[in-house]
C-alpha cells in the first residue's frame, strides 16, 4: 500500500530529526574538558605543522586562528540544526494544509459545509 505523500513527508523529516538528535547524543560523550584539550592538542600539532614554533607571537596567531575556525564551524552546525528544523517543522504544517484542504473539498462534494483550513 502506497502511503499519501504528507504522511511519506511528515515520516521524513521525523527520520531526520531522529537521526539529528542520534549525532548530537553520540558527540556529548567526552566530557567538556577532555574535549578542550583534544582540541588544543590538535591546533597545536596543526600550528607545528604550520611551522610556528611555540611561544613565539605566530604560534599564538595560529592557535587563534585555530580556535576562530572551530567556533564558526560550531555555529555553522547549530544554524543548520535550526534550518532543519525549521524545515521539518514547515513539512508538516504544509501536510497538515493538505490534508485540511483535501477533506473540505470532500465535504463540499458531499454537500456539507467544507472546514475551513486556516
Amino acid at each position: 500500500m502506497k502511503l499519501p505523500y504528507s504522511t511519506r513527508m511528515t515520516r521524513r523529516a521525523l527520520a531526520l530529526g531522529f537521526a539529528a538528535a542520534c549525532g548530537a547524543g553520540l558527540g556529548a560523550c567526552a566530557s567538556p574538558e577532555q574535549k578542550r584539550q583534544a582540541n588544543l592538542y590538535q591546533d597545536g600539532a596543526t600550528c607545528t605543522e604550520f611551522g610556528a614554533r611555540s611561544g613565539t607571537p605566530e604560534y599564538t596567531e595560529c592557535m587563534l586562528t585555530q580556535q576562530s575556525r572551530r567556533d564558526n564551524k560550531q555555529r555553522d552546525s547549530l544554524e543548520q540544526t535550526a534550518l532543519t528544523s525549521q524545515i521539518a517543522r514547515d513539512s508538516q504544517e504544509m501536510s497538515r494544509k493538505v490534508r485540511c484542504d483535501r477533506d473540505a473539498k470532500k465535504d463540499r462534494e458531499a454537500g456539507l459545509r467544507p472546514r475551513r483550513c486556516d
